[in-house]
């Protein structure tokens, strides 16, 4: 089979190019190991209003208003930034012709998605994302049925030629080569939602004002290009966050001025109104977990004096909480470690498959085989995608409450307002029937994880800078 190589074309390259976009976010952990050594300063420099870039490896000093006044005259798109790798991408992106469509057997899968037989992975990843975006139920309406087929389409290509084996393969012999009995690609290629595949690349265009551009998505959009490198990409990084905090302040303003109903209803019909959009509940409620979890962190810091609950007592609550749930059962913890062995698990599926004496007993096997990698691939996927999103919204949060162009008072009333914020996004209503369990559980069950990992390390570094 070639899900494995679908994770490593799909997923594993995106992640490379998702990690250069965050602009150095896979540092962030090493970075705060230096900030917990730096024990006077992780002291001294909060009580200065500093709070401390995981990213950077530094304490920072915000002034929203002069970070506002600094991007007055910055493109809202990057397209300073963007133009040129965008335009080596584009350049790259040609369409078929008749000398590389003699090269394959069937070039429908290239067709679908606009490129040449030989277009590079980064370039398939590219065309995946325009193309999808354009034809998403999301812009288009769940009422146009020749977009909806286009978007599976697209999907459908995108899972076959992102994977190096299948796309062999399917070169090779086309559709038919797909599959063991030669009948068809479905007995190979995973038969996952096309809107579930791209949420969990790439989120939602309608959570711009939440998440700005995902770190996948500015992969997707310059193909990979060697024109954005580190330096570049921390810019657009943070940019992206500079954007979102001045948001989520105004977002907050009403409770600072103390309208606390008119910020409810408000706050609680944007959840309802995100909650329509692809696996929206599942983005809304991981959302309302980072924004409660950074509340509860402030309002819980040493340096604030309010008494709320650590951030150890509000993981430890949640846990119970999602446990009592059923949400983070075995089976499902077990989905997500899967998606990180999933080699040995091909091999060991494998070995039952040829060990099998029965056609159906084979059958049974292989549809086992295909739903545990389906479950694993989307884990990965989306434990990458919410690191991201994780990072970002907590560097956001940071930001909005230790602004020191703002007064004491309205920086408490801001944790208090992001606190309640969070708990109604987490507390959002399904957004309709037909939605995957496993698919569910695993924004939560991965957004989870990522943040007690967060959790445990902020805890640590506190420890550390208190212990003298």
């Amino acid at each position: 089979g070639g899900t494995v190589g679908l994770v490593g074309g799909a997923v594993v390259g995106v992640v490379g190019g998702a990690a250069m976009a965050v602009g150095g976010a896979v540092q962030g952990a090493t970075q705060m190991i230096r900030g917990v050594a730096a024990v006077p300063d992780s002291v001294m420099e909060p009580r200065r209003g500093k709070w401390w870039n995981d990213v950077e490896g530094k304490w920072i000093l915000t002034h929203l208003d002069d970070e506002s006044k600094s991007l007055i005259d910055v493109p809202e798109d990057d397209e300073d930034i963007l133009r040129e790798a965008k335009k080596d991408a584009d350049d790259a992106t040609k369409p078929p012709d008749e000398l590389s469509a003699s090269k394959v057997k069937d070039t429908s899968y290239y067709d679908a998605l606009e490129i040449a037989p030989d277009a590079d992975p980064s370039k398939i990843k590219r065309q995946y994302y325009l193309l999808a975006r354009k034809y998403h139920p999301d812009k288009v309406g769940t009422e146009d049925k020749a977009a909806a087929e286009k978007f599976k389409d697209i999907a459908e290509a995108y899972q076959v030629l992102s994977d190096p084996e299948l796309r062999k393969k399917y070169d090779v012999d086309g559709k038919e080569g797909l599959s063991p009995d030669r009948t068809g690609v479905n007995s190979i290629v995973p038969g996952v939602d096309p809107a579930l595949l791209f949420a969990f690349l790439f989120g939602s265009d309608k959570f711009g004002d939440y998440l700005g551009r995902l770190a996948m998505a500015t992969s997707a959009l310059v193909g990979d290009s060697k024109k954005i490198g580190p330096v570049e990409a921390r810019t657009l990084q943070k940019r992206r966050v500079t954007r979102l905090a001045i948001k989520l302040a105004e977002r907050l303003e009403m409770w600072v001025k103390e309208d606390y109903d008119g910020a409810k209803a408000i706050w609680a019909s944007a959840a309802t109104d995100l909650s329509q959009a692809s696996y929206g509940t599942e983005l809304v409620r991981t959302i309302g977990k980072i924004y409660s979890l950074s509340a509860h962190q402030f309002l819980g810091s040493l340096d604030s004096g309010i008494g709320m609950p650590s951030i150890a007592k509000w993981a430890k609550g949640h846990a119970a909480s999602m446990e009592r749930q059923g949400e983070t059962s075995k089976a499902k913890r077990d989905g997500l470690v899967a998606g990180m062995k999933m080699v040995t698990m091909q091999q060991t599926a494998a070995k039952d498959i040829a060990a099998a004496t029965t056609d159906e007993e084979r059958k049974a096997k292989m549809d086992e085989m295909e739903e545990k990698m389906t479950t694993g691939m989307l884990g990965v996927m989306w434990t990458t995608t919410v690191v991201d999103i994780t990072t970002t919204l907590h560097e956001v949060a940071q930001m909005v409450l230790f602004d020191q162009s703002v007064d004491r008072d309205t920086r408490k009333r801001r944790g208090f307002g992001l606190k309640h914020l969070g708990e109604i996004f987490m507390a959002v209503s399904p957004s309709g029937e037909g939605v995957p369990a496993n698919a569910k559980t695993l924004y939560e069950d991965a957004a989870f994880a990522a943040m007690l990992e967060t959790i445990k390390r902020k805890e640590e570094a506190s420890q550390a800078a208190h212990a003298t």
